[in-house]
């Protein structure tokens, strides 16, 4: 379509983009199911609302718990598969969560679940004292408070966004780094 259009907008970005995610939780939900686990499949779209705003996509949590409540009622398997990244947004038209998507929307779909804590994979060791990049040995922070995280964010750690954490901290859900 984009090829016959001559045109590429955001929302074709966006539908395009939601690809790869759909596809590796598909497979993974596969591969579980085939090695003897129970694994459900979740299209974060079918359950995740978002609006786009100035500071970024913000959920429609009303809808979104609801949303997710009906799916659950439909599951018995013990793992289930969210996609990241991507969403629906108020209109019901594919969208992503854009930069760092799949940490926010982990962030989210842990606050709808009332989740005890997040883990965020990362491909540093951590959370550091200064950026590793101009500081020799800075060091990995064990422990750090939201508003010492909050903080690190705005100038410029590029570990966790600050959009990852504000569903966390409201609820007072702890975050990992791994």
């Amino acid at each position: 379509a984009v090829s016959l259009a001559h045109h590429f907008s955001e929302a074709s970005a966006d539908l395009i983009s939601g690809y790869g995610e759909l596809l590796s939780a598909q497979l993974l939900t596969c591969y579980l199911n085939s090695t003897g686990h129970s694994a459900a499949f979740c299209d974060a779209r079918d359950v995740l609302s978002i609006t786009h705003q100035e500071v970024g996509p913000i959920p429609i949590w009303d809808q979104s718990q609801a949303r997710l409540e009906a799916w659950r009622k439909d599951q018995s398997a013990p793992i289930w598969i969210i996609t990241g990244y991507i969403a629906s947004d108020d209109k019901g038209a594919p969208t992503t969560l854009k930069r760092n998507g799949s940490d926010y929307s982990a962030s989210i779909f842990a606050a709808l679940l009332d989740a005890k804590d997040v883990t965020i994979w990362t491909d540093v060791d951590g959370v550091y004292s200064a950026d590793p990049r101009l500081v020799v040995q800075p060091l990995i922070q064990e422990k750090l408070s939201y508003k010492e995280a909050m903080e690190l964010a705005y100038f410029g750690a590029k570990v966790i966004h600050p959009n990852t954490m504000a569903p966390l901290v409201e609820r007072t859900i702890p975050i990992w780094i791994r």
